[in-house]
């Protein structure tokens, strides 16, 4: 045992870089990871969740394994996962929703306390799409419309208090516009809801919509990241109409308050070799997303820069879900 832990530090101490720096032996290395899955089997979420720590599995003496406990817009799995021991045996995978939902809901955890952020794993682009025989050719032509019309240009998201819902809040209030939100139990009702002409236009995740975009079914409007996307060049930015329109989903491995520092560090570094692995990269490629690998201490910073987001959002909106 001596000798596996001599030599799992050299080889990590050849590393160079903030990421990749050496990293101590640790006792709680025995026994596996139960990584919480605040969602059905079988989703985006889900299958990155899985292929993240079947490439983690592969470099490390450790199993993550993966347990779904879907319910209360992710809330279910995160008040459990705040209060599990912080031994390093417990980790929960969270997203957007996590710095939303405590704006909207009554839940039991502070996105800014309760939790050692461990790993980002990438962003997930929002992207605002219509029907390929839609009138809307641009993010101006929906403005002009839904200022002509106040509340009845309607936009589709995949939920309530989803960070596609609060995507289109942000919309509205930096284009001044007010439009009617019809919310979907993800993004493929709302997606087909869209293409029998039910609703206007949809916000939706970029990975949803990305082979429907390419095919020509979908027309994309506009893209919520601050910059235009590789894998969708000549798609236009939300900001280079609406100055300030920035609404970006995450997802990222988080464990309870107290977990050891050294225990995080390791972690994360073990996650962002993963994100770059032959693994996981056609899978990003395929998804029109891009792995994000962050330190701890970045990865939290983004959560508190969320959380004040969200929050300031959803009070000026005046919004609150029970």
């Amino acid at each position: 045992m001596a000798r596996r832990v001599l030599v799992a530090s050299l080889l990590v101490g050849t590393a160079v870089g903030p990421l990749c720096a050496p990293l101590p032996a640790l006792a709680q290395d025995e026994g596996p990871i139960r990584m919480f899955m605040p969602y059905t089997p079988g989703g985006g979420a889900d299958t990155l969740g899985r292929l993240v720590a079947t490439s983690v599995n592969k470099r490390s003496d450790r199993n993550i394994v993966v347990e779904n406990k879907p319910g209360a817009n992710t809330i279910l799995a995160t008040d459990y996962v705040s209060t599990q021991k912080p031994d390093g045996t417990t980790l929960l995978y969270a997203s957007s929703s996590f710095t939303i939902n405590p704006h909207l809901y009554k839940v039991s955890y502070d996105p800014a306390t309760s939790f050692a952020p461990v790993a980002l794993l990438s962003e997930i682009p929002l992207v605002m799409v219509t029907t390929k025989d839609s009138p809307f050719q641009r993010v101006q032509d929906v403005i002009d419309k839904a200022k002509a019309k106040p509340g009845q240009i309607s936009y589709a998201s995949y939920g309530l208090g989803s960070a596609a819902h609060l995507g289109g809040v942000l919309f509205e209030s930096k284009a001044s516009v007010k439009m009617l939100h019809v919310p979907y139990k993800g993004s493929m009702p709302a997606l087909n809801d869209l293409m029998g002409h039910h609703v206007d236009v949809a916000i939706v995740s970029l990975e949803s919509a990305l082979a429907m975009i390419k095919g020509g079914e979908l027309r994309a409007l506009g893209i919520f990241n601050q910059d235009r996307l590789s894998s969708l060049p000549q798609v236009p930015t939300m900001v280079e109409t609406v100055p300030g329109c920035v609404a970006v989903g995450w997802n990222g491995i988080l464990a309870p308050k107290g977990t050891d520092p050294a225990v995080v560090k390791k972690l994360n570094y073990q996650i962002n070799q993963a994100l770059v692995s032959a693994d996981l990269k056609q899978y990003f490629l395929n998804q029109g997303l891009e792995p994000k690998q962050r330190t701890p201490e970045e990865f939290t910073q983004i959560i508190k820069d969320e959380n004040a987001k969200w929050g300031q959002l959803v009070s000026a909106a005046g919004l609150k879900l029970e």
